[in-house]
């Protein structure tokens, strides 16, 4: 059930680092994968604040991930994600030795509905599966979804989420109900943007999640303007975006009668939610690398 992408192709995004040592990493699936900085890009290692510094002949892992293996069923060549945004109050909590607070924020895909249990729901699968991947992290996943929500709603609900349990992470499934409810792009992106500059005002790091992609209306110009309006403001707002919508299509090609949407065709199923948490976690370990080569970089 743990995440099984893998996880190299994410740190080579974020910085040219290399693994060592690759002959453990073929024979012991059960020793951790060190994940080093590239020499011409020394970043400050993950340690407690304050700790002597490793000498520059003797580099420190910054991070420790364990072995995953790759989800055969999930994997696409499309992207699963866009952007290189640091996520430095996440790494934050990292240094501090304390559970990283997440807000899985959004409608339907982050409730769960189509899931066979709670167990297969986004939110638990990315929580176990960040938990899996790096060596020691410990995740406090509060899972806020409301079907129907539309942005306006949620952005309300933000105010008051992040009042009350002070998150270091929102990942936002954002824009699904907005484009069935066919709400201007603009008028929705403007919502957006306010509630990602909010959020950034009060440091705290966001990953949205992009509409899945369902047949039927990708062909709706309503529903893909929604879909490409989330990565203009992503982009603008320097925020990391999960390509759930390109991902989706992508595996819906090879693998024709979306065999990840349940059956009204329209919400995920497990394998559906198994893929959205992996793209997630992806995404997340990527920004913590960013925050990272930063040179430990913090709000």
């Amino acid at each position: 059930m743990g995440f099984r992408n893998s996880i190299l192709s994410a740190a080579m995004m974020v910085g040219a680092v290399s693994v060592m040592p690759s002959a453990a990493v073929a024979t012991d699936a059960s020793k951790p994968v060190e994940i080093h900085p590239a020499e011409a890009a020394p970043a400050v290692p993950l340690a407690a604040p304050g700790a002597a510094t490793a000498q520059a002949t003797k580099r420190r892992p910054l991070l420790r991930f364990l072995n995953p293996q790759a989800s055969v069923e999930c994997k696409v060549k499309s992207p699963a994600f866009e952007g290189r945004s640091a996520l430095r109050a996440v790494r934050r909590a990292i240094l501090q030795n304390r559970p990283v607070r997440v807000i899985a924020l959004g409608s339907s895909s982050t409730v769960g509905v189509g899931a066979s249990s709670p167990r297969a729901t986004y939110p638990v699968r990315l929580e176990n599966d960040l938990e899996g991947v790096i060596d020691g992290l410990k995740v406090e996943m509060y899972t806020r979804g409301q079907s129907g929500e539309v942005a306006e709603g949620a952005a309300e609900r933000i105010k008051m989420d992040v009042a009350e349990l002070k998150p270091d992470l929102v990942v936002w499934q954002v824009g699904t109900n907005d484009a069935v409810a066919r709400i201007d792009a603009e008028t929705f992106g403007e919502q957006l943007r306010e509630t990602l500059t909010w959020l950034a005002s009060h440091k705290i790091d966001v990953v949205l999640i992009d509409p899945q992609y369902v047949e039927r209306l990708s062909k709706d110009a309503r529903y893909t303007s929604i879909v490409n309006e989330i990565a203009t403001v992503a982009s603008e707002k320097r925020v990391l975006l999960v390509n759930r919508y390109d991902a989706m299509a992508d595996l819906a090609r090879q693998h024709p009668g979306s065999s990840y949407l349940a059956n009204d065709r329209f919400h995920l199923n497990d394998l559906g939610y198994q893929c959205m948490a992996e793209y997630a976690a992806k995404a997340i370990v990527a920004g913590i690398l960013q925050a990272d080569t930063e040179n430990g970089a913090m709000h």
